[in-house]
């Protein structure tokens, strides 16, 4: 684990200092000039200058007179091999806030929540070359540090902050902020009444309707807005969204011009460069023009390709310069185009053959071989953009050659041999030892987005094939002049601690910094698809709960398997993983070895279910998505492996190609949808979170509207008032009279509820999309189920579903015979297909 030194605190008897709002002064031990200054937070922003229970409450401060280099990674006494403390970019400070709660007077039990650094943007919205009105985020140049924390518990808190680099350490003396009762549920948990379940703090239950995010990174402000608002309005909870682009190699902003995929990752260019110079070995982007052309590992030609330009100021000169080492550069390749080497370019045109002459405007003077790290730059005028069009990099007219990209900047020329901020989001190719602050600040917006409409974020923190690690050996050098790359290199040593698990515990440690106060994180999920065969997969996933439930709070746990975090911090979010296949139960999920993973993920297409599941089976979920989804429910829950089951990935394909069933586009009314999401009532509690969306976002509903969004609000206001992890809910235990009818549901006989969706099994997609004649899909008979107190009288709530899908509610009441058993008579019309029922009172939440 990272060693976060745990400073001295001041005796419990010490005063809280003074109690205001903005405090411009400063704190520093007697062994350090290092110290805290311009101390603000945000009390001002709620009435009364006081905390609502579970809102952020964020200090804002300044650190002065570090020696730390790197204030994104944090300090390390004894760092591993390979973080080296002569190197400037690996001195890193750790700046943490400790929170007291109301009534403690023992700092040694105050909670530690990490702070971070914080760059401050101008946010406008500004038309593009192309007219598309985009989110303008322009650098200031002004930083702070920021601690995030939501409070728990009313009542007068007190805080302090701390700093500690190589030089020495710094903190502040007490200080108090008031917190008041507020209508928030709080942070997620796994229910301690019923472990099928989530839960709040609050103890009210999650009903989870997830879907998978569009990227964190586009857009967030305009498109980002709308969805979430339509997410909030409809019912929509849950959004699985990945981040692994934001720190690492995967998905980088720069792209190789022939746009070559390994895997689902897009070729990175990363290799690392041995500096003979300076006996340095750094990461750096590899640009490549060999003898056969653009052909090789390496393109000769990379660019910015992601549809997400930075912003420029209109009218203003801007200096491109590229630093970078250059070997072996020949030309030029056609004489009749005197200049040649690598080149920086800016071009509105799609010019992904950047190292051919004449094509893209070069911006940089042409580079050439160099014994040292060199540089080429140039001017390039803004022109009336508001945005930079792309920047392409290239060895340009080359008949060979190579160059090791350093970094590439863009700053306002401000004359005299001055330059504003740096405007490119990834500017360094030295991955591993930033954080992108424009990318940190779009998710930063989402998170906010998340919390104004009531949606919970299930965050991928990695990627397993990211480049990044892939160059790192485990002894913490990385591998040089073409040495076979480090295959397992993501995983480091296992449970081992070396330079690769170093910096992934610095990135987990920004990430609950900046963003874990939030109570609308879900959860961490370590990777998207690992290897389901791998305990190295296993062991990091158990490390990463071990270090986000304690360690990066400050609280040690021991290595090896087995070893649980019982820490509780209020502020501590669930930890999960997944696998690209399978579902390994006694392996992981439910071994007592891995105890700090706090709910299981399954990705499970039809095409990928071949585990367990017969083919006759899947070929039948490929046209019925509530067959698909009982089928796995069931299934899974037979495991009883004591948590919550995620589908993480879930898709309706066919049963040997990974690619959606081309039929449901002509779903017009969404019954696959429909009938998905119904099917959810059933005692397997499989939670879901479906892959695609175009089908979601594009088909007319049921109200006519463009999209499939209310057949979710449908769903969620029947289910919403369900205590469903009160730990009373078992199998509904119905019997139908009608055969072609079926049922899941759940009852709770303690306290005479229970709930049903009951359906006609010939009522699928597939039949009504193939328009099947001398079907009879609707509903006939009866609905019988026991186990109430006898002789009361219960309430029905019924929601019944027509050919169009559009619910109407009605109600009416039954009574229970003496042995406890009630009849209900189905709704006969030859619209209605399908029913929601709901018996019992649910006015109390018990």
């Amino acid at each position: 684990m990272i060693s976060i030194p745990l400073l001295v605190p001041f005796s419990s008897g010490e005063g809280l200092g003074k109690r205001a709002y903005n405090l411009a002064v400063s704190d520093r031990s007697a062994s350090s000039s290092l110290s805290i200054t311009s101390i603000s937070d945000n009390r001002l922003e709620f009435a009364g200058g006081q905390i609502p229970r579970f809102e952020k409450f964020e200090i804002t401060f300044q650190v002065q007179n570090a020696v730390a280099q790197n204030f994104q990674l944090p300090y390390d006494p004894d760092p591993p091999e390979g973080i080296d403390s002569t190197y400037p970019k690996h001195q890193g400070i750790s700046v943490d806030a400790l929170f007291l709660q109301p009534g403690e007077t023992d700092w040694n039990k105050a909670y530690r929540q990490p702070a971070f650094y914080y760059q401050y943007f101008d946010d406008q919205i500004k038309p593009g070359w192309d007219g598309r009105k985009r989110e303008w985020v322009y650098p200031t140049g002004k930083f702070a540090w920021k601690v995030r924390f939501s409070p728990h518990l009313t009542g007068i808190w007190q805080y302090r902050l701390t700093a500690q680099d190589a030089a020495g350490s710094a903190q502040i003396s007490p200080r108090a902020f008031t917190v008041i009762a507020s209508q928030e549920n709080g942070f997620l948990k796994v229910s301690p009444a019923d472990p099928r379940y989530f839960a709040f703090d609050s103890g009210k239950p999650f009903h989870a309707l997830g879907i998978q995010g569009a990227s964190a990174f586009e857009d967030p402000l305009l498109a980002n807005e709308r969805n979430y608002q339509r997410y909030g309005q409809n019912g929509i909870n849950l959004i699985r969204l990945w981040i692994s682009s934001l720190y690492g190699t995967a998905w980088s902003e720069w792209l190789g011009g022939r746009n070559i995929y390994d895997g689902y990752l897009p070729r990175a260019g990363t290799e690392a460069f041995h500096d003979p110079l300076h006996r340095q070995d750094i990461l750096t982007m590899r640009i490549d023009y060999g003898t056969g052309g653009d052909a090789g590992w390496y393109d000769a030609c990379r660019f910015q390709f992601w549809d997400d330009p930075e912003a420029v100021k209109p009218h203003t000169n801007y200096r491109m310069r590229v630093e970078y080492w250059g070997e072996n550069i020949k030309g030029p390749r056609q004489a009749r185009y005197p200049d040649f080497g690598l080149v920086g370019k800016i071009d509105k045109a799609w010019n992904a053959n950047c190292y051919e002459p004449g094509t893209g405007t070069p911006v940089t003077s042409y580079g050439g071989n160099t014994s040292d790290w060199g540089f080429i730059e140039g001017t390039w005028s803004s022109g009336d953009n508001n945005f930079v069009p792309r920047i392409y990099i290239g060895l340009e007219n080359v008949s060979e050659g190579k160059a090791f990209i350093r970094s590439v900047s863009l700053r306002e020329d401000l004359g005299n041999g001055q330059y504003g901020p740096e405007v490119l989001r990834e500017p360094s190719f030295e991955y591993e030892l930033y954080y992108p602050e424009e990318s940190a600040y779009a998710l930063d917006k989402i998170v906010y987005l998340a919390e104004e409409y009531g949606v919970y974020l299930k965050l991928v923190l990695m990627e397993k094939n990211d480049m990044m690690y892939l160059k790192l050996d485990d002894d913490g050098t990385f591998v040089l002049n073409g040495e076979k790359d480090n295959a397992d290199g993501f995983y480091g040593l296992g449970r081992g601690m070396n330079k690769t698990r170093w910096l992934q515990q610095a990135w987990w440690r920004y990430v609950q910094a900046r963003w874990g106060y939030s109570p609308h994180i879900h959860s961490w999920e370590l990777i998207n698809e690992g290897d389901p065969g791998l305990k190295k997969h296993y062991e990091l996933a158990d490390e990463l709960g071990k270090v986000m439930h304690c360690t990066v709070f400050g609280i040690d746990v021991s290595q090896g398997d087995g070893q649980k975090c019982s820490y509780d911090h209020p502020n501590s979010h669930l930890v999960t993983t997944s696998f690209w296949h399978s579902f390994p139960a006694a392996q992981f999920w439910k071994n007592p070895r891995y105890p700090n993973v706090d709910y299981a993920d399954i990705h499970a297409y039809i095409s990928t279910s071949k585990i367990g599941i017969s083919n006759a089976e899947l070929d039948k979920m490929q046209w019925d998505s509530a067959y698909y989804h009982i089928g796995h429910s069931l299934l899974l829950g037979e495991l009883q492996i004591g948590k919550p089951i995620m589908r993480g990935e879930a898709g309706l394909d066919s049963v040997n190609r990974q690619e959606e069933q081309p039929g449901l586009a002509l779903d017009r009314y969404g019954v696959w949808l429909h009938n998905f999401l119904w099917s959810s009532l059933d005692p397997g509690v499989l939670i879901e979170i479906y892959w695609w969306g175009e089908n979601r976002e594009r088909q007319p509903g049921p109200d006519g509207q463009k999209g499939l969004y209310e057949i979710y609000r449908y769903f969620a206001n029947f289910i919403g008032n369900i205590p469903l992890n009160n730990g009373h809910y078992r199998q509904a235990g119905a019997l139908l009279s009608d055969p072609d009818l079926r049922y899941v549901g759940q009852k709770d006989t303690l306290n005479n509820r229970a709930h049903l969706w009951v359906y006609n099994i010939d009522h699928t997609w597939k039949n009504v999309v193939d328009g099947v004649t001398g079907l009879s899909t609707s509903l006939s008979g009866n609905l019988i189920l026991d186990g109430f107190a006898p002789n009361i009288i219960l309430r029905v709530e019924w929601h019944v579903f027509t050919t169009y899908g559009t619910p109407v509610i009605k109600y009416s009441s039954t009574k229970t015979d003496h042995s406890g058993r009630i009849t209900l008579a189905l709704p006969i019309d030859p619209q209605i297909t399908d029913v929601g029922i709901k018996i019992g009172d649910y006015s109390a939440q018990k």
